[in-house]
């Protein structure tokens, strides 16, 4: 298993291929902080909090070198 932290532009990539409508801004911002990530989620995929909890936290399973901030 590699330990190399993926790039800014790696973690994007596989951030809008998931999540097609999420903003630069969205990721510029939500990437910071947790709780802003999930909001814009939410805001721009039409979730409820616990759905988007549940697909973040599937993502970063799949994705464990991919970490948010958790402010």
């Amino acid at each position: 298993m590699s330990s190399l932290k993926p790039t800014y532009d790696d973690v994007v990539f596989r951030i809008k291929a998931q999540w097609v409508l999420l903003t630069e801004e969205d990721l510029k911002e939500g990437l910071q902080h947790r709780e802003t990530f999930l909001e814009r989620l939410c805001h721009r995929h039409h979730l409820g909090m616990d759905e988007a909890e549940d697909q973040l936290r599937a993502f970063e399973k799949k994705n464990p070198a991919l970490v948010f901030e958790r402010y």
